[in-house]
């Protein structure tokens, strides 16, 4: 190798390196970041003396042939959305993200549309796009609807990264979109899987993860404007990922992931500063297949989690209430079985409304999305049953 070579290799790399400090020192975060307070403080439970359960589904069979990852997010008008991706298999190159509409007068979930096709992202944003997946909606305080999308240009999904958009109607067009840049480098291996939290400057908290070499889980810091400022890693090395985050106050939140490494178990992690720092991930008592879980924080403070609640294989699905901020966990409910092994319930996402109560989507054997809707009288009837 010539001197030359070794010269520019050298200013190459040092450069490199002052790019990425420059990169992260803009980016350094205060001491602790605040969490929306509409979003961690606990209102009382309207009460209902009749249980409530009820059961939709979002899209028919072969409408497209294979779906997965289902997200909710509640429009101002009080109308609940939905959104999920769909095609021949996952990650090939007809998977569109689908949406449908809860129309809240009519009790009716309305007809399944394609919201977002892979090449017109791809115009869009000036970039090949080989694949899309794991749509995750939220709605910003002037009422717009905000989509983190997973989007992969080379290789599998550890090679993904994030892009976000916004639409002024539900879902019905997109308006803005711009990749997030969590790396001043190749910009890969960033995913989303749960929903971000609203912080008290108008930005963001979105919980992600890593897949590329090791599996982690992070936060990203966003601001208003829906860009990066800092991300914060959940101890790298764990093998964990798709942390799902609680907040239970301003600045505490709990994170719950699935593991992809021996201990079959959901972990936690907590967080005193708003997200930046986190405890090293402890397994609780419940069984995970390394699968994606969903939590909430109930009205009376416990945690209700919507889970496969096995070691191994997704062909079950139920709900478990903790009473100790997520450490020890009951089952109370069971909602999906099939002795076949290989079926799968996968994915759950819970939304709480005050009006309506706990709404869940999850992946039902992968041809189909399915909606749960229950309030807290059948809730606590089913705690009651299994003596929590």
């Amino acid at each position: 190798m010539s001197p030359r070579l070794i010269a520019s290799l050298a200013f190459g790399l040092a450069w490199l390196g002052v790019a990425a400090w420059t990169w992260l020192k803009a980016a350094e975060p205060p001491r602790a970041l605040a969490v929306s307070h509409a979003s961690w403080q606990s209102t009382p439970a309207q009460s209902a003396a009749t249980p409530l359960f009820r059961q939709y589904w979002l899209n028919e069979p072969g409408m497209p042939p294979s779906v997965h990852a289902g997200s909710l997010a509640r429009l101002p008008n009080g109308d609940l959305v939905a959104s999920w991706f769909g095609g021949s298999r996952e990650g090939a190159a007809d998977v569109a993200i689908w949406m449908a509409r809860y129309d809240h007068a009519k009790d009716r979930w309305g007809r399944p549309w394609v919201s977002l096709r892979r090449p017109q992202l791809a115009r869009a944003l000036g970039r090949g796009i080989r694949k899309l997946g794991n749509p995750v909606l939220a709605v910003d305080s002037e009422g717009r609807l905000i989509m983190f999308v997973v989007t992969v240009s080379v290789g599998g999904w550890a090679g993904s990264s994030v892009t976000v958009l916004t639409s002024p109607n539900g879902g019905r067009n997109w308006t803005h979109q711009h990749r997030l840049i969590s790396s001043p480098f190749l910009n890969v291996s960033t995913l989303v899987k749960a929903p971000p939290l609203p912080l008290e400057d108008g930005g963001w908290l979105l919980p992600a993860y890593h897949e590329l070499i090791h599996k982690h889980g992070e936060t990203l810091w966003l601001d208003e404007d829906l860009r990066l400022r800092a991300r914060f890693r959940m101890h790298p090395g764990d093998e964990l990922l798709q942390p799902w985050l609680v907040p239970l106050s301003s600045e505490r939140i709990l994170a719950f992931l699935r593991r992809a490494g021996e201990t079959a178990r959901v972990f936690r992690s907590e967080s005193n500063d708003g997200g930046l720092h986190w405890t090293r991930p402890r397994p609780t008592d419940a069984p995970n297949p390394n699968a994606a879980v969903a939590v909430l924080r109930r009205p009376d403070g416990s945690l209700l989690m919507a889970y496969n609640p096995r070691e191994g294989g997704r062909n079950e699905l139920a709900l478990a209430v903790s009473h100790d901020e997520g450490r020890h966990w009951q089952k109370v409910a069971l909602l999906e079985q099939d002795a076949e092994t290989n079926a799968e319930f996968s994915y759950p996402w819970l939304l709480h409304d005050e009006a309506d109560g706990y709404w869940l989507v999850y992946t039902w054997q992968r041809r189909r999305m399915r909606v749960v809707r229950f309030n807290e009288a059948w809730l606590q009837a089913r705690m009651q049953e299994a003596g929590s």
